[in-house]
């Protein structure tokens, strides 16, 4: 299952998660809006948790999704700030931050090989 922000119908401020009102207009009707993938801002490592009883230590992110709203979501491994990722919900309706594979080079640093490019 993916991730949806929501975008207020009237405004367009963009929110997750949804809200009574829009903090920007007032309004009450949202529409979603994809918000799947995102870039890694922050990360910690969660060693204690209140009753967690021995579980292991929980590696979470702070994501910026494609929509614009900062979710914080779990990582199975280790990332670094700046890296893609796509967002999903797991069975328990967490959020999970799975990494994008690399992308290939901006095909404007390629533009160069064409000819008649650069003339």
């Amino acid at each position: 299952m993916s991730l949806a922000a929501f975008e207020c119908a009237r405004c367009g401020v963009r929110v997750f998660p949804r809200r009574y009102f829009c903090h920007g207009c007032g309004a009450a009707q949202w529409r979603e809006v994809d918000a799947s993938e995102g870039t890694i801002d922050e990360t910690t490592l969660v060693r204690h948790r209140a009753g967690a009883g021995g579980r292991p230590p929980t590696l979470l992110a702070t994501v910026i999704t494609c929509a614009g709203p900062a979710v914080v979501a779990k990582l199975e491994a280790p990332a670094a700030r700046g890296e893609a990722v796509r967002l999903r919900l797991d069975a328990d309706a967490a959020i999970v931050a799975d990494p994008l594979p690399a992308r290939p080079p901006h095909a404007a640093a390629q533009s160069s090989d064409r000819p008649g490019a650069g003339s």
